[in-house]
């Protein structure tokens, strides 16, 4: 006994997009600027000790109050403290937007756009402090002087570098977040392929019962005679 032969539904299948060139270029310095971050923030931490010793070493050269060193300490100690806790959480936030850029998810560019434009701020107003701190010599404060001598000719000049370098960095990204590649990768929607010739699955029919052979005919009604 022979079947009709069934019509299997198509399977949904993911959507093989590929991220254009700018989408994954942003994603890669987005990740250089993570391990950037992390790198700084351990540089810190390791300068830290020599650098509070050497502060406190000038500061009370110079006569500076016992009060004033104590703050100070406190200062030349929270901010790397803090700029390593800052750089673990963005490398943590802009780990999760690579991924989402990568699988194309509007809303993680619509907030790498937002958190480009903070870090763009935030580069901008470092490195002109930066800078600022290298120009004055805090000649005419001897708590000022004392905490800028305590640091490492090369270290403020190195942190007003890289925050130059993330203010480039966001700022390649957001420019190749908005060009037509980008755009038109994040227009797309995914969706199921058509059927064989064009159609919609036709939905198998229902299963045969093998004993239906067994069960008597139905009985046949003959037209009464007129």
């Amino acid at each position: 006994m022979s079947y009709p032969a069934q019509v299997l539904p198509q399977q949904p299948v993911t959507d093989p997009r590929r991220p254009p060139g700018p989408v994954r270029i942003s994603a890669g310095v987005l990740v250089l600027m993570a391990v950037g971050g992390l790198v700084y923030g351990g540089i810190g931490l390791v300068l830290m000790p020599g650098i509070v010793e050497r502060f406190q070493d000038s500061a009370a050269g110079v006569g500076v109050s016992v009060d004033d060193i104590n703050g100070g300490t406190q200062l030349l100690r929270g901010v790397p403290i803090a700029a390593a806790f800052v750089g673990v959480v963005s490398a943590v936030v802009l780990a999760g937007l690579v991924v989402g850029l990568l699988r194309g998810v509007r809303a993680v560019r619509v907030a790498t756009l937002v958190v480009s434009g903070l870090g763009l701020l935030g580069g901008i107003l470092t490195a002109v402090f930066g800078f600022l701190q290298r120009v004055n010599s805090f000649a005419d404060d001897t708590l000022l002087w004392a905490l800028n001598d305590a640091h490492p000719g090369w270290w403020p000049w190195t942190s007003a570098v890289l925050s130059l370098l993330q203010v480039v960095g966001y700022f390649v990204v957001t420019l190749l977040l908005i060009s037509p590649p980008a755009n038109e990768y994040f227009r797309r929607a995914p969706s199921l392929p058509p059927g064989p010739t064009g159609a919609p699955p036709i939905p198998p029919p229902p299963p045969v019962d093998p004993t239906d052979w067994q069960r008597p005919a139905p009985p046949t009604t003959t037209p009464a005679a007129m």
